[in-house]
Order: structure tokens, then sequence, then C-alpha cells
């Protein structure tokens, strides 16, 4: 049985986690396969944009399997760079190169490792009974990744109740706090998915990761410093065969044709 699964539907690419009967939990095996999903993601050059879900209606990703972790033989010690989160903070900084945007559609819980994981995508949805915590510190841990990220996104008053209490929330108060953009039904999710990640590959796939990155500069230094280190990004986007296309089949009242130049 294969522990994650990889579709292609023209320009999307959905990954999915397949482990149900754990609740999608980051296992070795799940978290080896997914390494090899994300490289077969980023390679693909035919593929513009990304979905991660989870198989069934109970779990996006429960985190880390810690019945697993506590089966492991004596003297193996767990560190944040341990397989199951290693493809979490891999992926976090391979994505700032390769540039495609993800959408994480979340069904269900997301706890924890699979919270980090939703939290390295660009956009969240999530279904009506989804439940989102980073309890890390109840098992006596730390978030790798979500204590970085977590507070650029909700806030820090909202960011240090989920870091500290560990406590979930709900898709309603999700949605309130700005951790996921859309709740819909759960019947609905990934067809919502992939509508969205289908208007975003509709348009010119070097502007949209152009866009991304300035987006990410902006957050992470001074804005005058990301204007000047974003000047030659744009300037390489506006000066592309993509933008002469853009103007031409808005013209012409066609659909444009982009070729990445």
């Amino acid at each position: 049985m294969a522990y994650v699964t990889y579709e292609k539907r023209d320009h999307v690419a959905i990954i999915t986690l397949n482990r149900p009967e754990r609740m999608n939990a980051l296992g070795r095996a799940l978290s080896a396969e997914l390494r090899e999903a994300e490289a077969q993601f980023i390679g693909d050059d035919d593929v513009w944009i990304g979905i991660y879900t989870g198989a069934g209606d109970r779990a996006f990703c429960a985190g880390r399997d810690l019945k697993e972790a506590a089966e492991q033989e004596a003297g193996e010690k767990t560190s944040p760079s341990a397989a199951t989160t290693g493809p979490i903070s891999r992926f976090e900084r391979i994505a700032a190169d390769h540039g495609k945007p993800t959408i994480a559609a979340i069904n269900g819980a997301a706890y924890g490792g699979g919270l980090e994981k939703a939290l390295t995508c660009d956009i969240r949805i999530c279904s009506e009974n989804a439940r989102m915590a980073l309890a890390e510190v109840k098992v006596g841990l730390c978030p790798p990744g979500g204590s970085f990220n977590l507070p650029r996104l909700v806030g820090l008053s909202n960011a240090m109740w989920l870091l500290l209490s560990g406590e979930p929330v709900g898709a309603e108060e999700a949605l309130r706090m700005g951790l996921v953009t859309r709740v819909v039904p759960y019947p609905e999710l990934l067809d919502t998915a992939v509508e969205m990640a289908e208007t975003i590959a509709g348009n010119a796939p070097l502007a949209v990761r152009a866009t991304r990155k300035l987006a990410h500069l902006g957050l992470e230094m001074p804005l005058d410093y990301a204007r000047r280190m974003g000047a030659m990004l744009i300037e390489s986007v506006w000066s592309s065969e993509d933008a002469v296309e853009g103007a031409r089949a808005f013209a012409e009242k066609r659909p444009p044709e982009w070729n990445l130049r």
C-alpha cells in the first residue's frame, strides 16, 4: 500500500497522505514516500501548483507518529531533523527556491507536524470538521517550524495561545484568526482546492512564482531592502516573453499560452 499518492491534473499535482487508519500520521515510511512525492512535484516543469490533503474524513495529518516513536529502539534519540519532521523543514527550504505555490486542503485533524506541514503551504482551506493544534508542549516537545511561522500568520497573541496551550481550534475559529482562507463542507473540499489551484495555474507561472517570492521578501526583511532585492526579479518578469504574450492575448481576446520564458 502506498502511504502517499500522487495525482497530476493538467498543471496541478495532488499529494495525498494515505494512512487513514493512523490518521495519516508522519511515520518513517510515510515520510520517506512524502519526500519522493515532493521531489516529483518539484522536478516536473509541467506542474505549476501543488495541493496537499489527507485520505479519509478524520485527519489531514495527526503529526508525528507517537506510537512508532515510543517503539524506537532504546538509545535512539529524537530530534527536529528526524525523519518525521525532516520532510517538513526540508520542503520549506526547497519551496523558497522552486517557487511553486501550494495549497493545503485540511480534511479533519491537523495536529503537530500535520499543522506544520499545512503552515508551509501558501494557502490553507479546511472542511467544517477540521481541528488544528500545535500540541508539542503536551508531550514535552516544541514545534520546530510552527513557532516561527504561526505568529506571522495569525498575530502574536493568537499564536501564543495555540503554541503554549497546545489546545485545538475548530474551523470557524481558524478562519477568524486567518489560519485558513476558506471553510467548506467536507465533500466539497478537494474540488474547491482544485478549483483554486486551477485559477492560479491559469495565470503566468513566472509571474505567480515571482509574486510569491516578493511577498515572502516583504515579510522576511525591511521593506526598503525587500524592494531593492526584488527589483531585478520584477524586471525579469516584466521583460519576459510571457509578459508580451499576456498583453497580446488580452488584446486579441484569447487565452494566453504561457511558456515560462
